[in-house]
């Protein structure tokens, strides 16, 4: 495994321990502008992202969530990091949040981390695994082509109106609402869930080392009407995130009609 990669996977480490042991003893306030809350842990977390990824990688560019440091497009080579993915379940007390820390090169997501209370998720071009109660495991993604046996996880607090219609359209077996981004693809990785179904704008610190992740086990990763995604022109995902196993977005695009 690249060197990228292993570094990704004990910063992530790290910065999910020092999350778990702020959580629930941390200030909040609203960043404003319909970006959500932000505290503490986020702030605290980012900076040990951003002081490990510069002391390994010193030349790098990094564009985290909070900080938002401008990045001159294209770039050859930038990680993306979202200190606490999930900052309203992380408030309210749920573990349904990440640390995201992931490297995009010539535009593709290729090394990255994703931990979760309990769960650490790394890997990326070489394979991707988890790490639990002191071992690892290689993620093996079943293939799967009949959405009937489908469970496609999506956003709580986010629905709207063209995200039910787009659900109902699939007919899958089941719909589930949960948190953040990195802990709905992590029920992807871990065999719980089969897809997952984002109809709002995203950006690059959201999708980056989950989508390493994914791709690194044999998934798919594309905007919400079965298109790639960019990552050359803008650091924002404007038409939504559709992440799934081998051989179930054929299926999924079908259903919701041309892109």
């Amino acid at each position: 495994m690249s060197f990228e990669a292993e570094t990704a996977r004990d910063l992530a480490r790290e910065a999910i321990a020092l999350a778990m042991r702020l959580q629930g003893r941390v200030k909040v306030r609203d960043k404003g502008g319909g970006n959500g809350p932000v505290t503490e842990a986020d702030l605290a977390v980012e900076k040990l992202l951003l002081e490990g990824l510069s002391a390994a990688f010193p030349g790098d560019p990094v564009l985290s969530e909070e900080t938002r440091t401008k990045i001159h497009l294209p770039v050859p080579r930038t990680w993306c990091v979202d200190p606490i993915d999930g900052t309203r379940e992380y408030v309210d007390g749920r573990e349904e949040y990440a640390v995201h820390v992931g490297l995009l090169e010539e535009g593709v997501p290729v090394a990255g981390a994703v931990a979760l209370p309990g769960r650490l998720i790394w890997g990326g071009r070489g394979g991707t695994f988890v790490e639990e109660e002191g071992g690892a495991r290689r993620v093996a993604l079943e293939p799967l082509s009949d959405l009937a046996r489908a469970t496609v996880v999506h956003t709580r607090r986010h629905m709207t109106p063209a995200l039910r219609h787009m659900l109902d359209r699939l007919g899958a077996a089941r719909c589930v609402p949960m948190g953040g981004i990195g802990y709905k693809v992590s029920r992807i990785l871990l065999g719980e869930a089969h897809a997952m179904l984002h109809d709002r704008g995203t950006t690059w610190w959201d999708s980056v080392a989950p989508a390493a992740l994914l791709l690194g086990a044999g998934g798919t990763v594309t905007d919400a009407r079965g298109r790639p995604l960019d990552y050359a022109t803008d650091t924002r995902h404007r038409d939504g995130l559709l992440f799934a196993v081998p051989g179930l977005l054929s299926p999924i695009r079908a259903r919701l009609g041309p892109a």
